[in-house]
Protein backbone atom coordinates (compact mmCIF):
# COMPACT_ATOMS: atom_id res chain seq x y z
CA UNK A 1 0.00 0.00 0.00
CA UNK A 2 1.42 3.27 -0.50
CA UNK A 3 2.89 5.48 2.39
CA UNK A 4 0.57 7.45 3.66
CA UNK A 5 0.02 10.93 2.76
CA UNK A 6 1.65 10.38 -0.91
CA UNK A 7 -0.75 11.65 -3.29
CA UNK A 8 -1.96 8.21 -5.18
CA UNK A 9 -3.05 8.76 -8.66
CA UNK A 10 -6.63 7.72 -10.03
CA UNK A 11 -6.11 4.94 -12.88
CA UNK A 12 -8.07 5.22 -15.63
CA UNK A 13 -11.05 2.99 -15.84
CA UNK A 14 -10.57 -0.03 -18.40
CA UNK A 15 -12.79 -0.81 -20.88
CA UNK A 16 -15.28 -3.45 -20.21
CA UNK A 17 -14.38 -3.45 -16.36
CA UNK A 18 -15.37 -0.21 -15.47
CA UNK A 19 -18.45 1.14 -17.68
CA UNK A 20 -21.66 2.58 -17.31
CA UNK A 21 -24.68 0.45 -18.05
CA UNK A 22 -28.19 1.80 -18.81
CA UNK A 23 -30.70 0.14 -19.15
CA UNK A 24 -33.49 3.27 -18.72
CA UNK A 25 -33.04 6.63 -20.89
CA UNK A 26 -32.69 8.36 -17.76
CA UNK A 27 -29.71 6.67 -16.68
CA UNK A 28 -27.68 8.78 -18.72
CA UNK A 29 -28.50 12.18 -17.76
CA UNK A 30 -27.19 11.15 -14.11
CA UNK A 31 -23.60 11.50 -15.44
CA UNK A 32 -21.61 14.38 -17.29
CA UNK A 33 -20.56 13.36 -20.86
CA UNK A 34 -18.01 11.29 -20.98
CA UNK A 35 -18.50 10.34 -17.58
CA UNK A 36 -15.64 6.89 -16.17
CA UNK A 37 -14.94 4.91 -13.18
CA UNK A 38 -11.70 5.37 -11.84
CA UNK A 39 -9.37 3.15 -9.26
CA UNK A 40 -8.41 5.59 -6.41
CA UNK A 41 -6.49 4.06 -4.41
CA UNK A 42 -5.96 0.03 -3.95
CA UNK A 43 -4.66 -2.90 -1.56
CA UNK A 44 -7.47 -2.88 1.00
CA UNK A 45 -9.01 -6.29 2.15
CA UNK A 46 -12.47 -5.07 3.02
CA UNK A 47 -13.14 -1.96 2.12
CA UNK A 48 -16.52 -0.27 3.67
CA UNK A 49 -18.12 2.53 5.16
CA UNK A 50 -17.38 5.79 3.15
CA UNK A 51 -18.57 8.59 4.17
CA UNK A 52 -18.26 12.24 3.14
CA UNK A 53 -16.90 14.87 6.41
CA UNK A 54 -17.15 18.84 4.57
CA UNK A 55 -14.95 19.97 7.15
CA UNK A 56 -12.08 17.45 6.23
CA UNK A 57 -12.85 18.07 2.43
CA UNK A 58 -12.21 14.20 2.69
CA UNK A 59 -14.04 10.69 2.15
CA UNK A 60 -13.53 9.02 5.66
CA UNK A 61 -13.86 5.07 5.00
CA UNK A 62 -12.56 1.81 6.42
CA UNK A 63 -10.98 -1.26 5.82
CA UNK A 64 -12.41 -3.72 8.25
CA UNK A 65 -10.25 -6.46 8.31
CA UNK A 66 -7.24 -4.76 8.20
CA UNK A 67 -8.45 -2.61 11.43
CA UNK A 68 -7.45 0.65 10.22
CA UNK A 69 -9.61 3.62 8.79
CA UNK A 70 -8.23 5.90 5.89
CA UNK A 71 -9.44 9.25 4.18
CA UNK A 72 -9.03 10.15 0.38
CA UNK A 73 -9.27 13.94 0.05
CA UNK A 74 -10.10 16.37 -2.58
CA UNK A 75 -6.85 16.89 -3.48
CA UNK A 76 -6.56 13.60 -4.54
CA UNK A 77 -4.11 11.98 -0.98
CA UNK A 78 -4.84 8.86 0.55
CA UNK A 79 -4.05 9.50 4.53
CA UNK A 80 -3.89 7.33 6.99
CA UNK A 81 -7.04 7.81 9.83
CA UNK A 82 -6.96 5.39 12.92
CA UNK A 83 -4.77 2.07 13.48
CA UNK A 84 -5.96 0.51 14.94
CA UNK A 85 -9.87 1.46 14.28
CA UNK A 86 -11.35 -1.19 16.79
CA UNK A 87 -12.46 -2.73 13.51
CA UNK A 88 -14.95 0.27 12.52
CA UNK A 89 -16.95 -0.59 9.76
CA UNK A 90 -20.00 2.25 8.51
CA UNK A 91 -20.29 5.85 9.30
CA UNK A 92 -22.38 8.90 9.05
CA UNK A 93 -21.92 12.45 10.14
CA UNK A 94 -24.82 13.70 12.86
CA UNK A 95 -26.72 16.96 12.92
CA UNK A 96 -23.78 18.82 13.95
CA UNK A 97 -21.32 17.52 11.35
CA UNK A 98 -19.55 15.13 13.32
CA UNK A 99 -18.27 11.77 12.31
CA UNK A 100 -20.41 8.78 13.74
CA UNK A 101 -19.22 4.96 13.56
CA UNK A 102 -20.01 1.61 14.09
CA UNK A 103 -17.47 -0.57 15.76
CA UNK A 104 -17.73 -4.34 15.36
CA UNK A 105 -14.47 -4.11 17.94
CA UNK A 106 -16.18 -2.28 20.65
CA UNK A 107 -19.17 -3.32 19.87
CA UNK A 108 -21.11 0.09 20.10
CA UNK A 109 -21.82 3.18 18.11
CA UNK A 110 -19.22 6.10 18.34
CA UNK A 111 -18.98 9.77 17.91
CA UNK A 112 -15.80 11.96 17.00
CA UNK A 113 -15.17 15.36 19.18
CA UNK A 114 -14.03 18.15 17.66
CA UNK A 115 -10.74 17.09 19.77
CA UNK A 116 -10.29 13.75 18.01
CA UNK A 117 -11.37 12.01 21.01
CA UNK A 118 -14.20 9.27 20.81
CA UNK A 119 -17.61 9.10 22.77
CA UNK A 120 -19.22 6.07 23.20
CA UNK A 121 -23.20 6.71 22.34
CA UNK A 122 -24.55 3.06 22.73
CA UNK A 123 -22.80 -0.29 23.20
CA UNK A 124 -25.46 -1.96 25.43
CA UNK A 125 -29.74 -2.44 25.28
CA UNK A 126 -31.29 -3.85 27.98
CA UNK A 127 -28.78 -4.20 29.94
CA UNK A 128 -26.87 -6.89 27.06
CA UNK A 129 -23.91 -5.69 25.11
CA UNK A 130 -24.71 -4.87 21.50
CA UNK A 131 -23.38 -7.56 19.07
CA UNK A 132 -21.50 -5.46 16.32
CA UNK A 133 -22.48 -2.51 15.17
CA UNK A 134 -22.44 -2.28 11.04
CA UNK A 135 -23.86 0.74 9.37
CA UNK A 136 -25.51 4.14 10.40
CA UNK A 137 -28.10 6.75 9.29
CA UNK A 138 -29.47 10.42 10.42
CA UNK A 139 -32.93 10.39 10.37
CA UNK A 140 -34.08 14.25 10.63
CA UNK A 141 -35.29 14.57 14.03
CA UNK A 142 -31.85 13.90 14.56
CA UNK A 143 -32.17 10.32 15.86
CA UNK A 144 -29.47 7.84 14.98
CA UNK A 145 -30.54 4.70 13.24
CA UNK A 146 -28.10 1.48 12.68
CA UNK A 147 -27.86 -2.33 12.47
CA UNK A 148 -26.55 -4.67 14.88
CA UNK A 149 -25.84 -8.09 12.93
CA UNK A 150 -23.17 -10.73 14.60
CA UNK A 151 -20.47 -10.20 11.95
CA UNK A 152 -17.80 -8.83 14.44
CA UNK A 153 -18.36 -11.34 16.43
CA UNK A 154 -18.64 -14.26 14.05
CA UNK A 155 -15.80 -13.59 11.86
CA UNK A 156 -12.39 -13.08 13.59
CA UNK A 157 -10.66 -10.97 10.88
CA UNK A 158 -13.54 -8.53 11.71
CA UNK A 159 -13.53 -8.06 15.49
CA UNK A 160 -12.22 -9.20 18.76
CA UNK A 161 -14.69 -12.08 18.90
CA UNK A 162 -16.72 -12.46 21.81
CA UNK A 163 -20.19 -14.13 22.65
CA UNK A 164 -23.46 -12.81 21.45
CA UNK A 165 -26.03 -11.18 24.01
CA UNK A 166 -29.23 -9.88 22.48
CA UNK A 167 -31.92 -11.75 21.49
CA UNK A 168 -31.75 -10.69 17.81
CA UNK A 169 -30.33 -8.97 15.23
CA UNK A 170 -32.17 -5.58 15.67
CA UNK A 171 -32.17 -2.09 14.19
CA UNK A 172 -31.97 0.69 16.94
CA UNK A 173 -32.69 4.12 17.06
CA UNK A 174 -30.93 6.13 19.33
CA UNK A 175 -32.32 9.72 19.98
CA UNK A 176 -30.76 12.95 21.07
CA UNK A 177 -31.72 12.23 24.53
CA UNK A 178 -29.67 9.15 25.00
CA UNK A 179 -32.91 6.85 24.85
CA UNK A 180 -32.20 3.66 22.70
CA UNK A 181 -34.75 1.60 21.60
CA UNK A 182 -35.22 -1.26 19.03
CA UNK A 183 -37.94 -0.23 16.61
CA UNK A 184 -37.06 -3.60 13.95
CA UNK A 185 -36.61 -7.01 15.43
CA UNK A 186 -37.79 -9.47 12.19
CA UNK A 187 -34.66 -9.13 10.26
CA UNK A 188 -31.94 -12.00 9.65
CA UNK A 189 -28.91 -9.87 9.13
CA UNK A 190 -29.95 -5.98 8.92
CA UNK A 191 -27.11 -3.90 7.23
CA UNK A 192 -27.06 -0.84 5.08
CA UNK A 193 -29.71 1.30 5.07
CA UNK A 194 -30.92 4.92 4.47
CA UNK A 195 -33.58 7.02 4.66
CA UNK A 196 -35.97 7.62 1.44
CA UNK A 197 -38.05 10.15 3.18
CA UNK A 198 -38.87 10.85 6.42
CA UNK A 199 -41.72 8.03 7.17
CA UNK A 200 -39.63 5.23 5.25
CA UNK A 201 -36.27 3.68 5.94
CA UNK A 202 -34.66 1.23 3.61
CA UNK A 203 -32.88 -1.56 5.14
CA UNK A 204 -30.63 -4.10 3.77
CA UNK A 205 -30.50 -7.41 4.83
CA UNK A 206 -27.31 -9.78 4.26
CA UNK A 207 -28.86 -13.11 5.69
CA UNK A 208 -28.67 -15.86 4.17
CA UNK A 209 -31.13 -16.70 1.65
CA UNK A 210 -32.12 -12.85 1.67
CA UNK A 211 -30.38 -10.14 -0.04
CA UNK A 212 -33.85 -7.86 -0.25
CA UNK A 213 -33.87 -4.00 0.20
CA UNK A 214 -36.99 -4.01 2.91
CA UNK A 215 -39.31 -0.84 3.32
CA UNK A 216 -39.79 -0.11 6.61
CA UNK A 217 -42.89 2.95 7.30
CA UNK A 218 -42.11 5.06 10.54
CA UNK A 219 -44.03 7.43 12.42
CA UNK A 220 -42.85 10.59 14.29
CA UNK A 221 -42.41 8.37 17.49
CA UNK A 222 -39.71 5.97 16.09
CA UNK A 223 -41.68 2.91 15.55
CA UNK A 224 -40.78 1.09 12.17
CA UNK A 225 -43.57 -1.16 10.41
CA UNK A 226 -42.12 -3.40 7.91
CA UNK A 227 -43.82 -2.46 4.30
CA UNK A 228 -43.07 -4.89 1.48
CA UNK A 229 -39.45 -5.72 -0.41
CA UNK A 230 -38.64 -2.95 -2.09
CA UNK A 231 -36.11 -4.44 -4.15
CA UNK A 232 -33.69 -7.11 -5.06
CA UNK A 233 -30.63 -6.42 -6.21
CA UNK A 234 -28.29 -9.33 -8.41
CA UNK A 235 -25.81 -10.74 -8.35
CA UNK A 236 -24.81 -10.65 -5.17
CA UNK A 237 -26.94 -8.58 -2.28
CA UNK A 238 -27.41 -5.45 -1.34
CA UNK A 239 -24.75 -4.51 1.17
CA UNK A 240 -24.89 -0.14 1.52
CA UNK A 241 -27.36 2.38 -0.21
CA UNK A 242 -27.76 5.61 -0.79
CA UNK A 243 -30.52 8.00 -1.98
CA UNK A 244 -30.23 11.21 -3.82
CA UNK A 245 -31.96 13.85 -4.03
CA UNK A 246 -34.84 13.02 -6.43
CA UNK A 247 -35.33 9.73 -4.25
CA UNK A 248 -33.15 7.24 -6.67
CA UNK A 249 -31.82 4.48 -4.75
CA UNK A 250 -27.74 3.81 -5.50
CA UNK A 251 -27.26 0.13 -4.14
CA UNK A 252 -24.16 -1.81 -3.82
CA UNK A 253 -24.09 -5.30 -5.65
CA UNK A 254 -21.77 -7.82 -6.57
CA UNK A 255 -21.01 -6.32 -10.41
CA UNK A 256 -20.76 -2.61 -8.91
CA UNK A 257 -23.75 -0.08 -8.23
CA UNK A 258 -27.10 -0.25 -9.45
CA UNK A 259 -29.52 2.73 -9.85
CA UNK A 260 -33.19 2.38 -9.07
CA UNK A 261 -35.81 4.64 -9.68
CA UNK A 262 -37.83 6.07 -6.16
CA UNK A 263 -40.30 3.01 -7.06
CA UNK A 264 -37.14 0.21 -7.47
CA UNK A 265 -37.32 0.03 -11.22
CA UNK A 266 -33.32 -0.80 -12.38
CA UNK A 267 -32.33 2.96 -14.41
CA UNK A 268 -28.69 1.18 -14.95
CA UNK A 269 -25.38 0.05 -13.61
CA UNK A 270 -22.17 0.79 -12.75
CA UNK A 271 -19.77 -1.62 -13.46
CA UNK A 272 -16.64 -2.22 -11.07
CA UNK A 273 -14.66 -5.10 -11.59
CA UNK A 274 -14.89 -5.80 -7.28
CA UNK A 275 -17.63 -6.77 -4.76
CA UNK A 276 -19.00 -3.13 -4.16
CA UNK A 277 -19.83 -3.00 0.04
CA UNK A 278 -20.95 0.93 0.14
CA UNK A 279 -21.14 4.17 -1.73
CA UNK A 280 -21.05 7.56 -0.65
CA UNK A 281 -21.79 10.92 -2.50
CA UNK A 282 -19.25 13.88 -1.75
CA UNK A 283 -16.58 16.47 -2.92
CA UNK A 284 -16.04 19.84 -3.33
CA UNK A 285 -20.04 20.22 -5.19
CA UNK A 286 -21.48 17.08 -3.31
CA UNK A 287 -21.56 15.34 -6.75
CA UNK A 288 -18.72 12.77 -6.87
CA UNK A 289 -19.59 9.05 -6.16
CA UNK A 290 -17.23 7.07 -4.10
CA UNK A 291 -17.29 3.46 -3.72
CA UNK A 292 -15.67 0.60 -1.53
CA UNK A 293 -15.25 -2.33 -3.24
CA UNK A 294 -13.14 -5.06 -1.63
CA UNK A 295 -9.71 -4.04 -2.39
CA UNK A 296 -9.87 -0.69 -4.16
CA UNK A 297 -11.48 2.83 -3.35
CA UNK A 298 -13.76 3.83 -6.49
CA UNK A 299 -15.26 7.21 -8.07
CA UNK A 300 -17.08 8.60 -11.26
CA UNK A 301 -18.49 11.67 -11.52
CA UNK A 302 -22.57 12.29 -11.49
CA UNK A 303 -24.73 15.06 -11.82
CA UNK A 304 -26.79 14.43 -8.46
CA UNK A 305 -26.39 15.02 -4.60
CA UNK A 306 -27.10 12.70 -2.25
CA UNK A 307 -30.64 13.55 -0.22
CA UNK A 308 -29.83 15.52 2.74
CA UNK A 309 -32.82 14.58 5.03
CA UNK A 310 -30.95 14.89 7.96
CA UNK A 311 -30.48 18.89 8.34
Amino acid sequence: MKTPGLAWPAHPAQHGAMTLHATHPDFARLFPEGATVSRLAGGFTWAEGPTYVPSRRAVVFSDVRQNRTWRWTDAGRLEEELHPSDHQNGHCLDTQGRLVACSHGQRALLRQEPGGEWTVLADRFEGRKLSSPNDVTLHPDGSLWFTDPTYGIDKPEEGYGGEKEQPGNFVYRLVPDGTLTAPIRDRKMPNGLAFASPDLLLLADTGKDEGHIHAYRVTPDGEATHDRIWATVRPGKTDGLRVDEAGRVWSSAGDGVHVLSPQGEELGRIAVPETVANLCFGGPEGTDLYMTASTGLYHVPTRVRGMKIGG
